[in-house]
């Protein structure tokens, strides 16, 4: 029996448990340490399902546009559930809507045939620092500490200003391909 299925199934289950994440934010009291446990745990699937994916050597197309797409779901979600905790509060609103903004975008480029846009190391970046200050946030209230939420929304913001930039070589990549002759 072929296993090859494994790393497509973990990806759409960290799609399902981004909500189910979502919804401890929004649900249990910021004191409470599950969301952050919950966040990291399915954080982790995206290590996981890449490693399975070259254990098995199933890596798919498929699964290459998924993957990404389930790592901006987990933190889109989660970013507007702890915006939505805090009363809509600009300093975590607005870096959280950068950063969809620009998901949003690069996703939909992403789903245009003649645009190649591979995921770059800079971008994998971008997200390691979104999961990072997510973790900090949602650590923030269980240990009572200011500093750690000051920390998580410090990194948030260059995370922010990261995705920015990246949409900013993505779609300058675009361009210079759409005015390149074709033959």
């Amino acid at each position: 029996m072929t296993l090859n299925w494994l790393p497509n199934a973990l990806t759409f289950a960290r799609i399902a448990l981004a909500f189910a994440v979502a919804w401890m934010i929004l649900i249990l009291p910021a004191s409470s340490l599950w969301p952050a446990i919950a966040f990291i745990m399915v954080a982790l699937t995206d290590f996981a399902d890449g490693w399975v994916a070259r254990k098995l050597n199933a890596v798919s197309t498929l699964g290459a546009f998924l993957d990404p797409v389930a790592d901006k779901v987990l933190v889109g979600l989660s970013l507007l559930s702890l915006a939505a905790t805090r009363d809509w509060a600009l300093l975590l609103l607005l870096p959280g809507l950068l950063i969809i903004t620009r998901d949003l975008i690069a996703t939909g480029l992403r789903l245009v045939p003649s645009v190649e846009m591979p995921v770059s190391r800079l971008a994998k970046w971008k997200t390691a620092l979104e999961m990072g200050a997510i973790v900090a946030l949602l650590l923030a209230g269980p240990v009572s500490s200011l500093t750690l939420w000051n920390a998580g929304l410090l990194v948030l913001w260059l995370a922010a200003l990261l995705s920015v930039y990246t949409l900013g070589l993505y779609l300058g990549a675009v361009l210079a391909d759409t005015k390149r002759p074709r033959s």
